[in-house]
């Protein structure tokens, strides 16, 4: 079973831990009935991966630590690394919650492999906020969340190839690279990337000033679809508006079957900011 903080000192200490191995923080609270869910999905993975620490936190009792852990909903389970928040999961989503914890140790070389070929990166869809994201001009019976799908659905246009993609995540990233995969004949040529640009629509993304422009080839999905962005431009980012102008074959249709976020979660938690004073607990 994951262990129970019990002051604020051994908090700190967990962290300091992190430095040596990843570690999973549960933030929870005794009223919340999805909380207990947590329980049982981490009950068998403190077996299942021996080189994590699994902590749990009661934010009622610690109210202090959950406020510099910017925890603002339960159950949330953060995941630390040398100190520092790496990634997030809110819920009792147990396919987001593994997939979390081998994107950690696949970044630090842990699990033989990074994400999509890109070193030193981890694949950001579990801080998609998939209920916060939206497709424009989608095929209702083939939409967005197909291309975060493990099968073989696909997201489509509806009435012509264009497409507007506004994908929101549950905390700041540092976007590295993007992945697309789809049949080649509907996959996406032209597209426009804009950061932190919510209210783009077809005549914003026609005219206005995108963060990256990007102009794919049937190279480019052969040889795994992975782009590399320009990063010092996506380093804060909260929200990303994809504009698909148009695809490969010409079709009426465009189609995607996958789409991946590759970079890094923004730090937003450091051990230093966690205070203590005589009884060990925060103030």
């Amino acid at each position: 079973m994951a262990i129970n903080v019990n002051q604020t000192e051994q908090f700190v200490e967990i962290l300091r831990d992190s430095a040596n191995k990843l570690i999973v923080v549960d933030f929870y609270s005794q009223t919340c009935p999805p909380c207990a869910l947590v329980d049982r999905i981490l009950e068998p993975l403190v077996t299942q991966y021996p080189q994590v620490g699994f902590y749990k936190v009661d934010i009622h009792r610690f109210p202090e630590v959950a406020e510099q852990c910017r925890i603002t909903a339960t159950p949330t389970l953060q995941f630390y690394k040398r100190g520092r928040n790496v990634n997030e999961v809110r819920g009792a989503n147990k396919k987001a919650i593994i997939d979390a914890i081998d994107a950690a140790l696949a970044s630090n070389g842990e699990a033989g492999q990074s994400a999509y070929g890109v070193l030193g990166h981890i694949d950001l869809t579990s801080v998609v906020l998939k209920t916060q994201s939206e497709c424009l001009n989608q095929n209702d019976s083939k939409p967005l969340e197909n291309v975060w799908a493990k099968n073989d659905s696909v997201l489509e246009s509806d009435v012509d190839e264009q497409m507007v993609l506004h994908v929101a995540f549950n905390q700041p990233i540092k976007l590295h690279s993007i992945m697309l995969r789809a049949p080649l004949e509907n996959a996406p040529r032209s597209i426009k990337i804009f950061a932190n640009r919510t209210d783009i629509g077809f005549d914003d993304a026609d005219s206005a000033e995108p963060t990256q422009e990007i102009e794919m080839t049937e190279e480019m999905y052969k040889s795994g679809g992975v782009v590399g962005l320009r990063y010092v431009r996506f380093q804060n980012v909260n929200s990303v508006s994809i504009f698909v102008a148009d695809n490969l074959g010409d079709e009426d249709v465009t189609a995607i079957t996958q789409l991946a976020f590759i970079g890094t979660a923004v730090n937003t938690a450091n051990m230093s900011d966690i205070k203590q004073n005589d009884d060990g607990h925060g103030h």
